[in-house]
């Protein structure tokens, strides 16, 4: 029974894997449920289940997100202007392409390219030197463990809270850190169920490292081992992140975080 059920999930992971692939070939196309679904030959219904079990996300929310990697790519490698980059990555109303960038990322499309051209040369190791100068750094709230990079390599973290596996929002609140190591976050008032979400990048990568996803920015990720219960009356247990190389099922992560832990 095990070996079935393990057969089963690798089968529905591999085709989870082809439909991905098929929606980053037709990204500037419409793609319809239905169509993403027959590349994993399942009816639209059991494949919106599979995937979301696989990934994490609605394969829609999925989507929105290998377009708006896309167009953060077209923004730092290109010059074309903000409406033809959203044309390019399937949107036809350049307003809900510029509401859902925004809200992904953290930043409107011209405010992303005139910052990341700014900072394009900036090392993580040296904009976590300017992040520990700010102001309130050390907190007081909810902590979690950032385990050693994989590689054993120097690293920067970024540390979120956020309302669901998928940091494809704002974080409640979040931190910059040298793993291994302790992140502390600010008491906030929130309260509920949150997971905490890490992203590290090596020390020497540049933002243009990070902001294009390029190798040299030596990515993993991290997902705290416990969810994140605020609101109690006592302060929540620290949690442990392990990081890990990305799989090709994790969502790209969008927040334009290297442009917003400075002022």
């Amino acid at each position: 029974m095990t070996v079935r059920v393990e057969e089963t999930a690798q089968a529905q992971t591999a085709a989870v894997v082809t439909a991905i692939a098929r929606m980053r070939e037709q990204l500037g196309k419409p793609q319809e449920l239905r169509e993403i679904a027959r590349t994993a030959y399942m009816s639209k219904f059991h494949f919106h289940r599979v995937f979301r079990n696989v990934t994490a996300a609605t394969p829609g929310r999925f989507l929105t997100a290998l377009k708006i990697a896309e167009a953060q790519h077209l923004l730092l490698e290109t010059t074309m202007n903000a409406t033809e980059i959203s044309t390019a990555v399937g949107y036809s109303s350049f307003g809900t392409f510029t509401t859902q960038f925004n809200r992904l990322t953290g930043l409107p499309p011209g405010r992303f390219r005139v910052r990341a051209a700014e900072m394009a040369d900036l090392t993580m190791s040296q904009l976590l030197a300017g992040y520990r100068k700010l102001p309130g750094v050390y907190r007081r709230g909810a902590a979690a463990w950032v385990g050693r990079r994989p590689d054993q390599s120097a690293g920067v973290a970024v540390v979120g809270i956020f309302p669901s596996r998928i940091p494809q929002e704002p974080p409640i609140a979040c931190l910059m850190m040298e793993p291994p190591g302790p992140a502390r976050f600010p008491e906030v008032a929130a309260a509920g169920t949150f997971e905490v979400l890490a992203v590290s990048v090596a020390a020497d990568a540049t933002v243009r490292d990070v902001l294009a996803a390029s190798p040299k920015a030596g990515l993993y990720v991290g997902t705290a081992d416990n969810p994140l219960y605020l609101g109690g009356a006592s302060r929540p247990p620290a949690l442990w992140i392990a990081l890990r190389k990305p799989l090709v099922t994790d969502p790209p992560l969008l927040t334009a975080f290297p442009l917003l832990m400075t002022p």
